[in-house]
C-alpha cells in the first residue's frame, strides 16, 4: 500500500514534468500507463492519471476489470474511452483468446520475448491474427 500512496504522491509531479520537457514528444504527449488490478486505489489512480492501463487475468477478469475502470471514470468525471487497455499474455493459451479478450473491451495484446532464441511462433500468429482484423469494426 506504500507504494500506492508514493505513486499517487509521485503522478502530479510526473505529469507536470512531462508537460515540460523540450523537446517534446513528437506527438504532443508521452502516455502514461499503470498496470494492475487493485480495484479500490490502483484503478481509481489509472482513472484520475492514466493514459493506458495494463490489466491482468483471463478475458472475463480483464473485462470486468475494465468495468470497474469505467465505474472509477465515472466518479471522477473521465470519459473511460480516453483510458486505452492493454494486458500481457502469457504465451499460446492467452494468446488463443484474443477474440474474447477483445469482445471485453482489451484493444492492445501485449507479448513479451525474451531476446535472442526466443520462439517467436506465438508472436507471428498475434500478429497473423491482427492482420486478419484490419479494416474491421472493432467493438
Amino acid at each position: 500500500m506504500e507504494r500506492l500512496r508514493d505513486l499517487a504522491s509521485a503522478l502530479p509531479i510526473i505529469t507536470d514534468r512531462l508537460g515540460k520537457l523540450n523537446p517534446g514528444p513528437i506527438n504532443g504527449t508521452l502516455p502514461i500507463l499503470i498496470g494492475g488490478s487493485g480495484e479500490k486505489v490502483t484503478l481509481r489512480l489509472v482513472a484520475q492519471h492514466a493514459d493506458i492501463w495494463n490489466g491482468m487475468g483471463d478475458p472475463t477478469e480483464a473485462g470486468r476489470l475494465s468495468r470497474v475502470l469505467d465505474e472509477w471514470c465515472e466518479v471522477i468525471g473521465r470519459d473511460p474511452a480516453e483510458i486505452e487497455r492493454s494486458i500481457l499474455l502469457a504465451g499460446r493459451p492467452q494468446a488463443e483468446q484474443a477474440d474474447d479478450y477483445l469482445a471485453n473491451g482489451i484493444t492492445h495484446l501485449i507479448i513479451g520475448v525474451n531476446g535472442p532464441g526466443s520462439d517467436l511462433d506465438v508472436l507471428r500468429e498475434l500478429v497473423a491474427w491482427r492482420d486478419a482484423r484490419v479494416g474491421e469494426a472493432l467493438p
